[in-house]
C-alpha cells in the first residue's frame, strides 16, 4: 500500500493536470473566438446574398406581351393575365405608356384619338386589373 505523501503527490499531479488541461482549453476557445471574429461577418446569410448573390433571369419565367412588334416582358403571371384580359386598346395603353415610355400626346397620335381619350382608357384598364386582382383574391378591398 502506498504511503500517505505518495498518495497526496499523485493528488497533487493529477490536480495540477486537470488545471493545465482546463486553462488550455480555455486559451483555445478565446483563440478561436478571436479568429472567427476576424475572419466571419456578422451580417446573415441572406443579406449577403442579396448584395453579392445573383439570379438568374430566364426568358421562360416571365411573360412576354407585343406591342408594336416591340416585346413588353412580364415577371408576375396574375399580372399577365391580368393585362391579357384587358380589351386590346386599354392593353396598349398601358404597354405603351409603362414599357415604351411613351406620354399621352404620342399614345394619342399613335392611335388616333385624344389625350384625354387616352387617360380614360388608362383608368379603365387599372380599374379592370384592379377588379381581376380582386377576382383573384390577391388584392382585397379596402374601405377608405
Amino acid at each position: 500500500m502506498p504511503s500517505p505523501s505518495h498518495e497526496e503527490r499523485i493528488c497533487a499531479m493529477f490536480d495540477s493536470f486537470v488545471k493545465t488541461v482546463a486553462r488550455n482549453c480555455v486559451r483555445n476557445l478565446q483563440r478561436d473566438e478571436a479568429n472567427r471574429s476576424r475572419h466571419i461577418a456578422d451580417e446573415p446569410v441572406e443579406y449577403l446574398l442579396e448584395l453579392l448573390g445573383r439570379e438568374d433571369d430566364y426568358l421562360s419565367d416571365s411573360y412576354v406581351l407585343y406591342v408594336d412588334g416591340y416585346p413588353c416582358v412580364v415577371e408576375s403571371e396574375t399580372l399577365y393575365k391580368a393585362l391579357q384580359s384587358l380589351p386590346d386598346k386599354q392593353r396598349k395603353v398601358l404597354l405603351l405608356d409603362f414599357w415604351r415610355d411613351r406620354s399621352d400626346k404620342e399614345i394619342a397620335r399613335e392611335m388616333e384619338v385624344t389625350p384625354r381619350t387616352v387617360y380614360n382608357m388608362r383608368q379603365r384598364a387599372y380599374k379592370a386589373i384592379r377588379d381581376f386582382y380582386e377576382r383573384e383574391r390577391l388584392y382585397p378591398r379596402t374601405e377608405l
